[in-house]
């Protein structure tokens, strides 16, 4: 059977070559000795339940991430001062000037998440995570739960 498709290294080798089957017109992946190393569309069920290679059963499933985004909020800081982000997954668009920081010690001590005027990802517990204008006048910064 001729290799339909090979790839090479950078020195020009072939590599890894892609066909259809033949016999069961599956896609397969070969050396380049022509020994099959996968049949491409067979090999997800290796890691279904009981397959070879399974995925642990307290592994995050795509259905516990499957999320939407709710309504958009507009936080208002004041010029040097705090707003706790309540508790919540959410993209955060920081106004410029103003900070996201996150308390590793219930309170005491504060650290940088996102950089004022930053773009970022956050998880907030409700009490330790909050957004800190160190600015002279108030900003807005902009909270996309995802749910």
């Amino acid at each position: 059977m001729a290799k339909k498709l090979g790839f090479e290294d950078s020195d020009g080798v072939l590599q890894r070559q892609l066909d259809v089957d033949d016999s069961t017109k599956r896609l397969k992946v070969y050396a380049s000795d022509d020994s099959e190393i996968m049949d491409i569309e067979v090999h997800a069920s290796r890691h279904a339940y009981g397959g070879d290679d399974a995925i642990a059963d307290n592994a995050l499933r795509f259905s516990q991430i499957d999320k939407v985004f709710g309504s958009e909020q507009t936080v208002s800081v004041d010029a040097g001062a705090t707003a706790t982000i309540s508790k919540g997954i959410y993209y955060v668009r920081c106004g410029a000037n103003t900070k996201v920081e996150y308390s590793p010690d219930g309170g005491t001590t504060w650290v940088e998440l996102i950089a004022a005027g930053g773009v970022g990802l956050v998880i907030s517990d409700g009490s330790n995570v909050r957004l800190n204008n160190g600015g002279t006048a108030a900003e807005d910064s902009h909270l996309l739960p995802i749910l």
